[in-house]
């Protein structure tokens, strides 16, 4: 069988005449947040290095993309409560915040030589902004909280943990009820997971007794019902709960690398933990946890929401997509199975002219078998990167070889 190779140059003003995209839909979602008061209006950030918010008003039934780009990964999305054009975005390095849904940014002038892991507004007030990270103009590396009073225009910073070890900073969470007590979750040294608590705005700290070897803890959740219930997700070492504002810990679940925990709104039993591989769920304030996954595809990232008006809506984001729950996580659906977003790199045609591969980067291969129609994807079977190269078998368009790159 011959084949015809067609190369065509195409001028950007005759682009959408010429080319129509077929997919695969979805993209890798990286974090995201939804509005407190106005919970039709979802922000989330794709997995990209350079990269522009995707935006919907209407709960995810439509998807626009903002127009200003963030020069970085987006690690995390708030969204005002009380003002859905004003969203923050930290990109470690630094803090960027638009006052018009994203058209355009502004970097923060945050204190020098702090990296940031997480950031979070005092929920009864969000001209207060709290940011955790670590501060790295001295050695040993120290904790480091950073406080805004006036909605990131300044910034007070307060550095601790004394220890001759490098010590990090990486999550943060504000007793609902005392919002003046401000508890971080961080390690130091050869792994060692540590908690501190401040009862005056981040003044002055403690440490608290936990110290287990679970090193980074991405998540800390206060109960909003029991400020005494306090949840810490150690990277190695499952989950801790305490039921004494931090005094004392008991490990509730094995399950390594939680990155974020939540709750139910208006159900102060449920809560949610997502992971590098999948979700669970708890039903009795953290005691017992199950997994719930039933139509999730691909694992977790750095995007897990609660609906601020539906008690029993839930949102994940996967390397693949924003997945929606409306029954406590017991079913998912992709919101954006429509929208294209996904990186791609590598393309294969089969002989038969109708099978096609396309990998998504950090994503997974996915595969057509009517000319990009529709699109399944491909069992996991990567290792240790992406793939850089797909070849098909001539004789049979089911036989696939892959090069995975590592990185």
């Amino acid at each position: 069988m011959k084949r015809a190779f067609f190369l065509v140059i195409v001028t950007a003003g005759i682009l959408s005449a010429l080319w129509t995209a077929v997919g695969p839909g979805g993209g890798n979602v990286y974090s995201g947040d939804i509005s407190a008061t106005s919970p039709a209006v979802i922000y989330f950030a794709p997995y990209n290095s350079s990269t522009r918010l995707v935006r919907s008003t209407d709960e995810g039934e439509n998807w626009a993309l903002t127009s200003g780009i963030l020069p970085g990964y987006v690690t995390k999305v708030l969204v005002h409560p009380n003002a859905t054009d004003i969203v923050y975005a930290n990109l470690g390095s630094s803090i960027y915040k638009t006052t018009n849904g994203g058209s355009s940014w502004t970097r923060l002038t945050t204190p020098s030589s702090v990296y940031i892991r997480d950031l979070c507004f005092n929920p009864r007030n969000p001209a207060v902004i709290y940011a955790t990270g670590y501060y790295y103009g001295a050695s040993p590396y120290r904790v480091a909280l950073i406080r805004s009073d006036d909605g990131g225009a300044s910034w007070n910073a307060f550095y601790f943990d004394t220890s001759s070890t490098n010590a990090y900073g990486y999550s943060l969470a504000i007793d609902p009820n005392d919002t003046a007590t401000v508890y971080v979750g961080g390690y130091r040294g050869s792994g060692v997971t540590t908690v501190y608590r401040s009862v005056n705005r981040g003044e002055t700290w403690e440490e608290l007794p936990f110290g287990i070897i679970g090193y980074y803890p991405y998540a800390i959740y206060i109960s909003p019902a029991n400020s005494n219930l306090i949840l810490v997700a150690p990277y190695s070492y499952g989950i801790y709960r305490s039921t004494d504002r931090g005094q004392t810990w008991t490990r509730v679940a094995t399950t390594a690398a939680v990155y974020r925990l939540t709750g139910a709104q208006g159900n102060s039993a449920v809560i949610y933990a997502s992971t590098s591989n999948t979700v669970y769920r708890s039903q009795d304030t953290g005691r017992t946890w199950s997994v719930i996954n039933r139509g999730l595809v691909s694992t977790p990232n750095y995007c897990l929401m609660t609906s601020p008006n539906r008690q029993s809506g839930v949102y994940v984001g996967t390397k693949c997509g924003l997945f929606s729950s409306t029954n406590y996580g017991d079913t998912w659906e992709n919101l954006i199975a429509d929208v294209y977003l996904s990186r791609v790199r590598v393309l294969a045609l089969a002989n038969d002219e109708r099978t096609v591969y396309a990998e998504c980067q950090d994503d997974g291969v996915y595969r057509s078998t009517d000319n990009g129609a529709t699109w399944v994807r491909c069992p996991d079977f990567l290792s240790c990167g992406n793939i850089i190269s797909i070849a098909v078998d001539p004789r049979n368009p089911l036989a696939v070889w892959a090069l995975e790159g590592s990185g």
